[in-house]
């Protein structure tokens, strides 16, 4: 886009000085990350006012700042844009870019695996399409505004993932993008603390559903009873999940012995074989409705199987490391129930010679802390081949066992991790708990025995 183009796309514009023959190459609101060519958005926060780091944006190369306070806008030497609100500004920019985007727009929602089925989606897409993928978990507000203001115009397919914390968001998301196609991957306890019941939270992720004019709705079958009449007139919906009534129908898989998972999948009738490098069965459930979308946008089989068989997850949501003997399987940005409890029997299931799992906290489970930790509990206590190390205050109300170790903090928790030395070790928590600390720690203890 030029400059102009981006000054009259934006809302609430004060003052604007710059040259509107200028090209730029993405927008930014992190001056640290600024390359040239770029614009600034100063946002004002909490903790900091974006509007202070402007000039060193536009000394590192930006093209122009963006900025919502008066006098910085007037200190500063360069192409600049003063205006009322910077949120304002950045979701005016994208619905600027959406409103022209010529391509489909498809948005994932759920209560767990939003990030690797975007990921699954836009890799077997990318087989034959020009794809652009919303980067990280850029999935409220603000990051969607932001990766739709740096939408490639150029592609053909864009994949964006929506989140929730609160009632209304994820059907604002979808008003403010208006998907033609849309993914429920579940639903599941996250959230339930702010939502208050499962039927809230499924009204919640429905609601992806708003700014669809028509359009595909894939839902896993575990949701159906929660599909009603207005979700059934809005959209095409279709299904995705081992029952034989669904469009994409899992028929069997099994692991190998290099934690992979062969599995079939038919749809339309006719059965297709595919692999999947990672050991966690519930990416293939995910894989579903990437294969089914994959389908549905004219791609062949061997162009799915490709985009399947690529496919690797996002740092901290299931990447594999190695640490020298020790194996991690680095899962440390989401930690809801139903993804602690799938992680877990996966690991159980995998062929190692010793297992360990480090489990943090659950987040946003407010009122069913519990029921939900008593039963993460009881599991761990049944899989007696895996050493568990569980961090935090929740889990000190339990016992330990033979198998079970209990660490109120990381510091604590150390102690036991700097014992393993081979093995598969599974790292969980929510990103808030920095549990990729525990990697760098492991590492730490390698290079001292190595001495």
């Amino acid at each position: 886009m030029k400059l102009k183009e981006i000054v009259n796309a934006l809302g609430g514009v004060i003052k604007a000085d710059t040259p509107f023959d200028l090209p730029v190459k993405k927008l930014v609101i992190d001056s640290r990350k600024v390359e040239e060519g770029d614009i600034f958005t100063a946002l004002s926060g909490e903790n900091t006012d974006g509007n202070l780091y402007a000039q060193k944006a536009l000394d590192a190369g930006a093209s122009l700042v963006i900025v919502d306070d008066g006098k910085i806008y007037e200190t500063l030497n360069g192409n600049k844009v003063l205006v009322r609100d910077g949120l304002s500004a950045i979701k005016a920019l994208g619905a600027y870019k959406l409103k022209n985007y010529k391509g489909t727009k498809i948005a994932i929602t759920g209560s767990m695996g939003k990030t690797s089925t975007k990921e699954l989606i836009s890799s077997v897409l990318r087989t034959r399409k020009k794809v652009y993928t919303a980067y990280g978990n850029y999935n409220n507000e603000l990051g969607v505004a932001i990766c739709a203001a740096n939408l490639n115009m150029r592609t053909s397919c864009a994949v964006f993932e929506f989140g929730t914390n609160s009632p209304g968001e994820i059907g604002q998301l979808s008003m403010y993008l208006k998907p033609d196609v849309a993914v429920l991957t579940g639903i599941g306890h996250a959230h339930i603390g702010r939502m208050g019941s499962m039927e809230k939270l499924a009204e919640e992720k429905l609601s992806i559903i708003n700014g669809m004019n028509g359009g595909t709705l894939w839902v896993h079958e575990s949701c159906r009873m929660y599909l009603d009449e207005r979700v059934m007139g809005a959209v095409d919906v279709k299904y995705f999940g081992s029952g034989m009534n669904a469009d994409v129908i899992l028929a069997d898989a099994g692991r190998n012995n290099r934690e992979q998972f062969y599995f079939t999948a038919v749809y339309m009738g006719v059965p297709y074989c595919f692999m999947l490098n990672h050991p966690y069965d519930h990416f293939i459930a995910n894989s579903l409705a990437a294969i089914g979308i994959g389908f549905e946008a004219g791609l062949d089989y061997q162009d799915v199987m490709t985009g399947i068989l690529a496919f690797k997850p996002v740092t901290g949501r299931g990447a594999m490391v190695n640490v020298g003997s020790i194996k991690v399987i680095d899962d440390t940005y989401n930690a809801g129930f139903e993804s602690i409890m799938s992680a877990v029997k996966n690991l159980a299931e995998i062929n190692a010679p010793k297992r360990y799992a480090i489990i943090g906290e659950m987040g946003e489970i407010e009122g069913f802390e519990e029921m939900l930790y008593l039963k993460l509990y009881k599991l761990a206590k049944r899989l007696t081949d895996i050493n568990f190390i569980f961090v935090g205050q929740n889990y000190c109300k339990f016992a330990e066992t033979a198998n079970i170790t209990i660490a109120p903090t990381k510091e604590k928790a150390n102690e036991t991790v700097a014992l393993i030395e081979e093995g598969l070790v599974l790292i969980k928590a929510s990103r808030a708990r920095k549990f990729e600390d525990f990697i760098s720690f492991l590492e730490q203890e390698r290079k001292k025995r190595a001495v």
